[in-house]
């Protein structure tokens, strides 16, 4: 593979390393919490609306970064 194309697998490579390991880590601490307040607690719409809005900030931000 070129040196063009080269950095495009390892940007992509490198974002979705990251992701998947801050997806486990807000699973742990999600995990974590439903445990320690005694069962499984429901996500309301505006806290899932909350959440959505502020992943996007940080895709947002993350795409600015090279700018």
């Amino acid at each position: 593979m070129n040196q063009n194309g080269n950095w495009r697998v390892r940007t992509v490579l490198i974002g979705g390393t990251i992701g998947a390991l801050l997806g486990i880590a807000a699973g742990l601490l999600l995990v974590r919490v439903t445990e320690e307040s005694g069962g499984p607690n429901k996500l309301s719409t505006g806290q899932a609306i909350k959440l959505a809005v502020a992943a996007l900030g940080v895709v947002r931000q993350a795409s600015q970064l090279g700018s």
